[in-house]
C-alpha cells in the first residue's frame, strides 16, 4: 500500500527536493537542479510567492518516498489568457503507474477544488524554469536549465488521459563550429544594411546596470506570445540577475543595438554546469560550490540560455546573427566541445530557420500535456 499526502513542512519539503536526485542516482544522464534554488520555490522566498498558490505532495509507501508533484495556480498566466489553468510540476515517480496515476489526481482534485478548468504540464513557475515532459533523448546527458525524466512517465501521463499540448526540441552544436556561406552574408547584411551593430562590455555589473531592466522588458515583449509564458515581476528580475552573475561571462554575451543605440536584441549563454551538478549532486555545501566555480572557470560545454529579440526586427536576420557571433567566441576557446540549446517550441519556425545555416544534432524533445478537469 502507498498513501499520497499534502506536505508543508520543512522536514518533508526536504524529502520532496531530494527524492529525483536519489531515483536517478544511478543514471548517468540525469542532472540534478540546485538543491538551494529548489527550497526557495517552496517558502515565501520564491519570487512567485504573492501571484501563485501552490500545492506539494508526496507518495510513499513502507515509510519511504515513491513520488512526488506540486499543482500551482499562476494567477499572472490566467489572467493573461483569460483561462483557468493550474500547472504541474516537479513530477517524479517510481515506475509504478498506480503510484503515478494517485499523484496526478491529486493534482488534479486540488485544481479543481481550486476551481480551476484544466490542469497541464510539466511547467515550472515561470519561462526560465525546467519545462516539458522529455518524450525523445534518453541516451543524452540532460544540460542544468532542462528537464530530464525515465521514458515510462509518458505512458503514465498519457494513460491517465493527458494528451499533448506543446512541443519543444533541443538541439546540440559540435564544436569546432560548422556554418555554411549563409552566415557570413546575413551578418554582413544586419551591418551594412540595417546598421544593427555590437556592444560590447567590460563590467558585468555595469552591463546588468544599464541594460538589466532592457533585457526583461525585451523578453517580456519577444515571448508574449510563446506558450507558458508571463511577464517578469520585480522579484523575479532580481532574483534571476542575482544567479546569472555568477555564471556569466561577457565574452559569451552579446548585445545588438540599431543605428539609433536602442537595444534590439542580445544572446546569453554560459558555462554548463551538468557535470558539475551531478558530482555535487546538486548541493553548494561542502565543496559543491568550488565545483560549480571550476566549471564555470574551465567550461567543456555550454548551454546557449536566451536569445532575445525584438518582435519587428526577428525577420531581419539579427538572431542569426546573435549565434554567429556567440559561436565564433565560443569556438576559439580551448577545450569546449558543443553547446546545447534550451528547449524551443517545434512552431517556432523563425526562430528554428535561423539555426538551419548551422551544423547542429537535434538531442531531445520534450511535450507538456494538458487534461480538462471532470
Amino acid at each position: 500500500m502507498f498513501t499520497i499526502r499534502k506536505i508543508n513542512k520543512k522536514s518533508d519539503i526536504k524529502k520532496f527536493i531530494k527524492f529525483p536526485t536519489e531515483l536517478y542516482k544511478d543514471n548517468k544522464n540525469y542532472v540534478p537542479p540546485m538543491e538551494m534554488d529548489e527550497y526557495k520555490m517552496a517558502t515565501k522566498k520564491n519570487a512567485h510567492y504573492k501571484e501563485c498558490e501552490q500545492q506539494y505532495f508526496l507518495a510513499e509507501q513502507n515509510g519511504k518516498v515513491v513520488g512526488r508533484i506540486a499543482c500551482v495556480i499562476m494567477f499572472p498566466y490566467n489572467e493573461k489568457n483569460n483561462c483557468k489553468y493550474a500547472r504541474f510540476t516537479r513530477f517524479d515517480v517510481i515506475d509504478n503507474e498506480e503510484i503515478a496515476h494517485a499523484l496526478l489526481g491529486a493534482a488534479i482534485t486540488w485544481a479543481k477544488e481550486k476551481g480551476m478548468e484544466y490542469v497541464h504540464g510539466p511547467l515550472g513557475y515561470d519561462d526560465l524554469e525546467r519545462e516539458g515532459l522529455m518524450v525523445a533523448g534518453f541516451e543524452h546527458k540532460g544540460s542544468y536549465l532542462t528537464s530530464y525524466n525515465a521514458a515510462y512517465y509518458q505512458t503514465y501521463i498519457e494513460s491517465f488521459g493527458f494528451v499533448p499540448d506543446c512541443k519543444w526540441v533541443e538541439w546540440r552544436f559540435k564544436m569546432p563550429m560548422k556554418r555554411d556561406e549563409r552566415v557570413e552574408r546575413v551578418a554582413k547584411i544586419v551591418e551594412t544594411r540595417y546598421g544593427f551593430h555590437e556592444k560590447k562590455y567590460r563590467s558585468i555589473n555595469k552591463l546588468i546596470k544599464d541594460y538589466g531592466d532592457a533585457f526583461f522588458d525585451l523578453i517580456d515583449e519577444s515571448f508574449y506570445d510563446l506558450y507558458g509564458t508571463m511577464p517578469f515581476n520585480e522579484e523575479l528580475r532580481k532574483q534571476t540577475i542575482s544567479l546569472f552573475k555568477i555564471v556569466l561571462d561577457l565574452r559569451f554575451i552579446c548585445l545588438v543595438f540599431d543605428k539609433h543605440e536602442k537595444l534590439i536584441g542580445f544572446g546569453l549563454t554560459w558555462p554548463s554546469l551538468a557535470d558539475a551538478m551531478i558530482k555535487t549532486r546538486g548541493r553548494a555545501l561542502p565543496f559543491g560550490f568550488l565545483k560549480w566555480l571550476n566549471a564555470i572557470k574551465h567550461p567543456k560545454a555550454m548551454e546557449l540560455g536566451i536569445i532575445s529579440v525584438k518582435k519587428e526586427y526577428q525577420k531581419l536576420g539579427v538572431t542569426a546573427f546573435i549565434i554567429k557571433k556567440l559561436f565564433d567566441r565560443i569556438s576559439a576557446v580551448p577545450g569546449i566541445e558543443y553547446a546545447d540549446t534550451g528547449v524551443q517550441l517545434e512552431t517556432n519556425t523563425g526562430a528554428i530557420t535561423s539555426l538551419d545555416m548551422f551544423d547542429r544534432e537535434l538531442i531531445r524533445r520534450k511535450t507538456c500535456y494538458i487534461k480538462k478537469i471532470d
